[in-house]
């Protein structure tokens, strides 16, 4: 008898909310909402890969650079140029163009990167910073990427490396 009258009183409720007194612009806008979520898919996590000599070889990744590896491997996943950064996925080099407006990395290369599905930003911990020999610096740094709605896909602590 009790479930009855919940349920009854479940479908006044909605009676209710559906009666002439509703506001025609909060259901517009709750309709938007619900059109919104559909529009905004899950985010999907990234893993880039690997950068290999073979990679650079292959795609003429030559010059000066620098690198960022995840924790403390010397594993680069992504290549930051004067001219273009590149990111590996799918076992594809993915290549990203510089913010030019952005901080300027210390060899070469900017802190932002923009691609058509994702944004890759390298950011230093200048005071974590140690040097290599004459031609190559380290710093403690972030690499962290976003993809085309600015959702973060990717977010890594390691070392950024520079030399030519």
């Amino acid at each position: 008898m009790r479930l009855n009258l919940v349920i009854i009183c479940a479908m006044a409720g909605t009676l209710a909310a559906c009666s002439d007194g509703s506001d025609p612009a909060q259901d517009a806008a709750d309709v938007a909402e619900i059109e919104a979520m559909h529009d905004m898919p899950a985010i999907e996590q990234i893993s880039p890969q690997h950068i290999r000599y073979p990679d650079i070889e292959k795609n003429n990744l030559f010059g000066a650079s620098c690198g960022f590896a995840p924790g403390n491997s010397m594993k680069v996943l992504f290549l930051a140029q004067d001219e273009h950064g590149y990111m590996k996925l799918d076992d594809k080099i993915v290549t990203l163009a510089p913010d030019k407006g952005s901080a300027e990395l210390p060899l070469t290369g900017f802190s932002k990167y923009d691609g058509k599905e994702f944004s890759v930003t390298i950011t230093l911990d200048e005071n974590g910073k140690s040097s290599e020999g004459i031609e190559q610096t380290k710093w403690q740094g972030r690499m962290v990427v976003r993809d085309h709605k600015d959702r973060v896909t990717f977010d890594r602590e390691g070392l950024v490396g520079c030399g030519a």
